[in-house]
């Protein structure tokens, strides 16, 4: 079989991976708990991330907790399989012979 389709099958079946990801989210879940005045403990998720060189911390309530989770998990598995095809793209456009050029003498 062909180098280049081996890696044009390889990128295309991580490709189609990449699509079976249902949601994205960028991110990490954090979860703080405080105590109030009775003494009850309230728990508080947040969703942090860095938007614009800046720390984005937004509250998460805990319905949404569930499919946060699972987005940050589906972010995490795109950016593996992304980087896999670019592991590819950048070894067979380095594995390519170099094209043959003619130097120019240099002037002294």
């Amino acid at each position: 079989m062909n180098t280049s389709t081996s890696r044009s099958s390889q990128r295309q079946q991580l490709m189609n991976r990449l699509e079976q990801i249902p949601t994205m989210v960028e991110g990490t879940l954090t979860t703080h708990a405080r105590r109030r005045g009775g003494g009850e403990a309230r728990v508080y998720h947040q969703l942090q991330r860095w938007r614009q060189g800046r720390n984005d911390s937004r509250h998460i309530s805990s319905a949404q907790v569930q499919p946060v989770q699972a987005g940050i998990e589906g972010y995490r598995q795109a950016q593996a399989l992304l980087r896999q095809i670019a592991h590819l793209d950048e070894s067979a456009i380095l594995a390519a012979p170099p094209s043959e050029s003619k130097k120019k003498p240099t002037r002294r």
